[in-house]
């Protein structure tokens, strides 16, 4: 296989993922549901190579399951998955969240817009804007500490899945989200108060209130 055989096998891929991951995101693939390789193939015009390749890749990010002879589908979250992903992110985001303060890169206005949004859709049911909203303020914090190993391995976890299917869950059963911006609006005040204590105290208690 020539380079340019490699370089297009993997942009192929990427699309490949990309294409997944936002029919997941955007309901047309649920928990659960199977992903059939010929079909993708057809619709994306690519090779069921490329789309094996991107299935390995959704699986090893955690958006995929997969097993042998049985074929791939959409990964169902469990409350066990849901506390060790949330176990996770409750050690990675006070840290990045102290190292940020002390840097005084955290854009409190920006975070505060955020909720606002975010506010704003779980009165209308958004599921979607409110997903995004979500990663968005997470996301703000965490990469203002400015450490990439820490920034990678929180990319890693496959946020997007996560909190797409909790705020979808959330809309779709008698679960309210009523407190999910104040929460949040909770976690900016204790940036602005300084005390790193407090931070990671309201990061984890949010994230244990979401479970």
């Amino acid at each position: 296989m020539t380079t340019n055989d490699g370089l297009r096998r993997r942009v192929l891929r990427d699309d490949v993922v990309e294409h997944i991951v936002e029919s997941i995101i955007n309901g047309t693939l649920k928990p659960g549901d199977k992903i059939v390789e010929t079909r993708i193939s057809r619709e994306l015009h690519v090779s069921q190579g490329a789309v094996r390749e991107a299935i390995r890749d959704l699986t090893a990010r955690g958006f995929v399951e997969t097993e042998p002879y049985k074929g791939s589908k959409v990964r169902t979250l469990t409350v066990n998955d849901l506390h060790d992903y949330y176990a996770v992110r409750g050690e990675l985001e006070p840290i990045a969240a102290g190292w940020a303060y002390k840097l005084n890169t955290i854009d409190i206005d920006g975070l505060y817009c955020i909720v606002d949004t975010m506010q704003a859709a779980v009165l209308r049911k958004d599921a979607d804007v409110v997903r995004k909203a979500d990663l968005e303020f997470h996301r703000k914090i965490v990469e203002a500490c400015g450490n990439k190993s820490l920034i990678r391995s929180w990319e890693a976890l496959a946020n997007d899945y996560w909190i797409y299917t909790i705020a979808y869950k959330g809309f779709n059963s008698d679960t309210s989200l009523s407190g999910h911006a104040e929460s949040h609006r909770l976690i900016i005040k204790a940036i602005e108060s300084g005390d790193i204590n407090l931070m990671k105290e309201r990061l984890q208690s949010h994230f244990v209130n979401e479970i």
